[in-house]
């Protein structure tokens, strides 16, 4: 059940960045901008491939404000079995979910009005 609670919300996330992307990017060029892109940020500033104790400060700022942090944090949290942590990450996915499921809401309309 810990599981669902956790994955859930990163995927709703993902799943609100790529509707996004898609409404604002092409059918050509959204598997280079949003797929490439958004696989090498989450996959370098998450923290899990690479520590963020190697990066620089700026680095680590950047990734801890970013929501792949978090993600990460919270399934790590979940693996380990310290379910007072992923609390803390969770809301923040859950914000940067309903920013993303809004903006990607909002241009889908935008979108279908000026057509």
């Amino acid at each position: 059940m810990v599981g669902i609670a956790v994955i859930l919300p990163t995927a709703l996330m993902y799943t609100a960045i790529g509707l996004l992307c898609g409404t604002l990017v092409s059918d050509k060029a959204v598997g280079g901008i949003c797929g490439a892109m958004l696989t090498t940020v989450s996959f370098i500033l998450s923290g899990l491939t690479i520590p963020l104790t190697v990066m620089g400060h700026a680095f680590q700022t950047i990734a801890q404000t970013l929501p792949f942090y978090h993600a990460a944090q919270m399934a790590n949290a979940a693996i380990a079995g310290d379910y007072g942590r992923i609390w803390p990450h969770m809301w923040i996915v859950l914000v940067y979910m309903a920013v993303f499921v809004a903006a990607a809401v909002c241009a889908f309309t935008m979108r279908i009005r000026s057509r």
